[in-house]
């Protein structure tokens, strides 16, 4: 899964070098091998043409950093999966995506039950935890695994 929200300058002078640096990190992690250096935006293309890949874009909030990375299906070997979260629907359309799948929220009842596993390790909160985790529960607007340490 490759997290790219942010990983493309805003004003972007240089937005070949950018591309390139995107394409990097990707490949590093697709390949788990650190520091891959490529010299023009064919090789991932080449490298990834006659493989089967599951590419999970996250966070994309820029239409550049899927140029980039998945700009046509065709770069990926026959039954590639290329799975994309964002937050703009504008740069799916932008990008003639046309299977999309808006996620719901949770119901306030799955949102507890999701918070609980997290903290407690259990569907629902431990003695005496009742009001406080539905009151985190509704402050994360459903949300429940905001208020969770990031571990990373």
């Amino acid at each position: 899964m490759v997290d790219i929200k942010g990983c493309y300058p805003r004003p972007c002078f240089d937005e070949y070098n950018a591309k390139l640096q995107l394409q990097n990190r990707m490949l590093s992690q697709m390949i788990d091998h650190k520091d891959i250096m490529i010299s023009s935006l064919d090789v991932a293309q080449e490298r990834l043409r006659n493989k089967k890949v599951l590419l999970i874009l996250d966070d994309v909030d820029r239409l550049a950093q899927l140029d980039a990375l998945a700009k046509d299906i065709r770069w990926f070997g026959l039954g590639s999966r290329i799975i994309i979260t964002t937050e703009d629907r504008r740069i799916l359309k932008a990008h003639e995506i046309n299977h999309i799948y808006k996620v719901d929220y949770p119901s306030t009842n799955e949102a507890l039950q999701i918070f609980c596993m997290n903290a407690f390790g259990q569907k629902s909160p431990n003695a005496g935890f009742a009001n406080l985790s539905l009151e985190v529960t509704y402050l994360a607007g459903k949300l429940p695994l905001g208020p969770v340490a990031d571990p990373r």
